[in-house]
Parts: structure tokens; sequence; C-alpha cells
């Protein structure tokens, strides 16, 4: 009985449609931001430009967020999950059609728009149609799917793109497009009363997943947009230029696991600890060892440790958080990590245009070393059990 529960609670129809949804997001960042940069490396535009647009991009998640909600509000769930998947397909596929710098920013703009829309209803609609007894199981094979779509995106991706440029975006669009769908046959329509409240009792409560996911977007952001212009600079051909983020996203869908398992048994505060403490180590050893083959053991130690700051950090919003206080939560949570992801490529452009490339990853360095010494000094005097229950 309670097996057939839980495959009914965890593979709804609406569910299904979300974790269409959490796919196709995945495969949109993962797909895109490498193509884009490739691009206008290869159309003569500077470093710190490519780095400008790839931050507007997360930027603009980050600012959209209270329109998103607004949308949800006004148009409910599924519509605005539409009208996101349908703005993001149409702005990349015009990309490769123009040589303009403003017009790749404006371009840049309306995708981050798109994605915001679609990512922000489809976590909402995991608070709408998931139940609490499975929130966590729910939670993780959402993390999951937009795991794989990360994961094979980029090679895919860039496969293509060494065929054919333009067919690398169309390919790309009509995959993202194909999500409708799901959106369409899956999710039932639903209107939510969805109000981004910013409250620092909240954000007190989930700090540490927040500077957590923080640094996942960091490191999302410049691994997806400055390593394949290092890489291309290396001479490394077109086809494999993919592989280091495959490799990552590869080893966070198995890292998952047990960083799953041992959060639950050890406390995830103790494992997101561990987990920073392993990747500040890779970095600091990537950053001074110059090998053919940092980039593969890098990604894969990375993928292990940050890699899963994801799902953990967001289950761990979710026994932090009372239930009314889950969107609110939601909400901050694809804020920062947007955030993140807009920092991380400009600040690394800037250091690694000032200071040399062996800074790819140094504003990664700072967080998570910041990260760390929070969390050894900084005691967790939330009492989780007594704040969920108020």
């Amino acid at each position: 009985m309670n097996q057939d529960n839980c495959q009914t609670t965890v593979f709804t129809k609406p569910l299904i449609g979300l974790y269409v949804v959490s796919l196709a997001s995945g495969f949109s960042m993962g797909i895109f931001n490498p193509l884009i940069s490739m691009l206008m490396e290869q159309s003569g535009v500077e470093q710190i430009i490519i780095g400008a647009n790839s931050s507007l991009y997360y930027l603009m998640i980050a600012l959209m967020a209270p329109v998103a909600a607004m949308c949800i509000n006004r148009f409910e769930l599924r519509a605005t999950i539409f009208i996101g998947v349908c703005l993001t397909s149409v702005a990349t596929i015009l990309f490769p059609f123009t040589r303009d710098i403003l017009s790749w920013f404006v371009l840049r703009a309306l995708m981050a728009t798109g994605v915001c829309l679609y990512m922000i209803a489809g976590q909402t609609g995991l608070n709408v149609y998931a139940n609490s007894e499975r929130r966590g199981l729910i939670v993780a094979l959402h993390g999951a799917a937009f795991g794989i779509g990360f994961m094979v995106s980029p090679l895919i991706g860039c496969y293509t793109y060494a065929v054919d440029q333009t067919m690398a975006f169309i390919y790309g669009s009509a995959s993202i497009f194909l999500a409708v769908f799901a959106v369409m046959f899956f999710i039932p329509q639903h209107s939510v009363q969805y109000r981004c409240s910013y409250t620092l009792d909240v954000f007190k409560k989930i700090s540490i997943p927040l500077h957590g996911v923080f640094i996942y977007g960091l490191l999302e952001g410049i691994l997806v947009t400055l390593l394949p212009i290092l890489m291309v600079r290396h001479a490394i051909e077109t086809h494999l230029i993919g592989f280091p983020l495959t490799l990552f996203m590869i080893a966070s869908g198995v890292g998952m696991i047990p960083v799953s398992y041992f959060g639950d048994k050890f406390g995830r505060h103790l494992i997101i600890f561990v987990s920073t403490a392993v990747a500040l180590l890779t970095l600091i050893v990537a950053a001074m060892v110059n090998h053919q083959y940092t980039y593969i053991v890098s990604a894969v130690l990375l993928g292990l440790s940050l890699g899963t700051f994801f799902p953990i950090t967001l289950a761990m919003i979710g026994e932090r958080l009372s239930q009314s206080d889950m969107h609110n939560g939601s909400s901050m949570f694809t804020g920062v990590f947007s955030l993140g992801c807009a920092v991380g490529p400009i600040s690394a452009a800037i250091l690694m245009t000032f200071f040399g490339e062996q800074h790819l990853f140094s504003i990664v360095m700072f967080f998570s070393l910041l990260l760390i010494l929070r969390m050894t000094f900084q005691s967790d005097t939330m009492k989780l059990v007594s704040s969920k229950q108020e």
C-alpha cells in the first residue's frame, strides 16, 4: 500500500509535467550558454563583453522573479509555463541570425525572462502538487531531471555546433519547445496565490542554504560561460569542449544519492560543510597544477561536492521553513541562485583579464572559504522543529 501511495504521489500527471519542465530548464541552461559564448568568441567579441552578456542572463532571472509571481497570480501556472517556454524558444532561435552586440543583449534578456517564468512556476507547482510526506523525494526527482538536461545538453550542443552553428540553436530551441506539450497535456489549470514577501526572519532561517546555492550559481555560471572560451584558446577541439561540463553533471547526479543519504543520517548542515571543504581544496590544487587532465579531475570532484548543492540546499530550505513560508523560500532560492550565476562570469572575466587565467575560479574559492568560516564559527542556532511548527 505504501509503495503504491509513493508511486501515486511521486508520479502524478502534474508532477510528471513539472519534471519535464525541469528537464527543459536544465537543457536550456546547459546548451545555450556555451553555444552563445562560443559564437561571441568566434565573432571577435571581447571576453568582458561575453561575461557581461552571460551575467545579464542570470541577473534578469533574479530580477524577473517578482514578475513571474505576478504572472502566476494573473494567468495561473500552466499559462505562465507556456508563455515562458515560448518566449525562450523564439528568442533563442533568433540569436545566430544577427551579429549585432546590442541585439544579442536584448535576446539574452528575453531568454532569461522566459526561463524565469517557467522555472518559478515549476518550483511553485511542486509545492502545489507534492505530497508533504514525499516532498524530499519529489524535490530530488525534480533536481535529477534538471541535472539530466544540464548533463546531456553541453555535449549535444557542442557537437551540433561543430557541424552547423545555426542548426545547433534551432535544435536547442525546438527541444525546449517540446516542453509545451508536457505543459498542455499533463499540468491542469490551477490558480495559485503566490506573493514574494522577503522577510528578515525567513532569510535568517535559510541563510546557510542560500549561501550554498549562491556558490553553486557562481560555479555553474563560470563553467557554462568562461570554461568553453578558455578551452577554445587552448586549441581543444570544439566537439570535446562539452566534456568537462558533462562530467561535472554526471558526477553531480551520481553524488546526489550518497549526499542525500548522508544528509538524512548526519544532517545536511554537516554535509554542506564537508562538501564545501572538498571543493575548496580541489579548486586550490587545480589553480596550482597545470596539467592536461586538470579540467577532467576537477570537474568530477566539483560535481561530487558543489554539484550536489542545488538539491540539498533546496531540501534544507524545505525543512527549515513552515508551509506558509515555503513560497518565499523558493523565490529567494531562485533569486540567489540566479544572482550567483550572474556574478560569476563577469567577476571571473575581470579577474582573468587583470590577473591571469589561473583566477577563473577565484570568486568561487572566496565564497566557499567564507561559507566554511561561517559554519565553523556560527553555530546552527535555528531550532528547526519548533520553527516549522510555528
